[in-house]
């Protein structure tokens, strides 16, 4: 782990303080070589699983994650890897399960950042406090409360906020590629099919850096927390104020 890698977990754990692991996402090239110890799913479990999964294992379990052409359950996944071709889903047949109009559809599946076919050959997930690689990004999760502390210290010294988009569905689409296109930033709400088969939870957000704000973020942590306008956990300011007594409190 890096100096740059050790002090924003320190600072994660400080300032945010979520209960599950931080995670490393590498979008591994052909040739990349991971030497760390690491479950592949489709050769350690005897089935593929969706890349949400392996989100919330390395997350929840503390395991590093490997996911390759062969270890993709959901098609979604693969296409915002690049490891299937998008043709047919950009056609808007599955997106029918959320539209009723066919160019709904297909412009739906094209808001969907994706990595062009053949572009990453695997998947590397990993907590970021342990992880042995150079990550590309790393994913946040947490309650909305927890997230407000990232988007005010990744705001910092930037001022025109951070980016979110949703449709209630593909969220991995912006680990897997949106954030390492653009650079900068984002939160998300997770979709359905994440909290279905992957276990995310009603409460839980997510917060994705590149490594390229790794130093930036970890700097807005320390620098909103010295400026006190919001700490988590929230302190409730009401308890300094005088309550309210009921009427008959007043015989006493």
């Amino acid at each position: 782990m890096t100096n740059v890698i050790g002090k924003l977990v320190e600072a994660i754990e400080k300032n945010v303080k979520p209960t599950t692991h931080p995670v490393a996402v590498k979008l591994a090239a052909e040739g990349d070589e991971i030497s760390q110890k690491h479950r592949r799913p489709s050769r350690d479990f005897g089935n593929p699983v969706a890349a949400c999964q392996g989100m919330s294992m390395a997350r929840t379990f503390g395991w590093t994650v490997v996911l390759g052409e062969d270890d993709h359950a959901c098609p979604v996944g693969a296409i915002g890897a690049g490891h299937i071709e998008p043709d047919l889903f950009l056609e808007g047949g599955v997106a029918e399960l959320y539209q009723d109009d066919p160019e709904a559809a297909r412009k739906m599946e094209a808001t969907y950042p994706r990595q062009p076919v053949g572009a990453i050959n695997e998947i590397w997930l990993s907590p970021l406090a342990r992880c042995e690689f150079d990550p590309d990004l790393a994913v946040i999760y947490g309650n909305p409360g927890q997230i407000l502390v990232l988007i005010h210290a990744a705001n910092y010294g930037k001022g025109d906020g951070i980016r979110s988009s949703g449709t209630g569905r593909f969220g991995c689409s912006e680990w897997i590629a949106g954030v390492a296109q653009s650079g900068e930033c984002a939160y998300a709400i997770p979709g359905s099919g994440e909290r279905v088969f992957a276990g995310t939870q009603d409460h839980e957000m997510c917060f994705m850096v590149p490594a390229s704000k790794f130093e930036s973020l970890t700097q807005g942590l320390a620098v909103m927390r010295k400026k006190g306008m919001y700490r988590y956990p929230v302190p409730n300011m009401n308890l300094m104020n005088k309550p309210k007594m009921p009427e008959k409190y007043s015989i006493l």
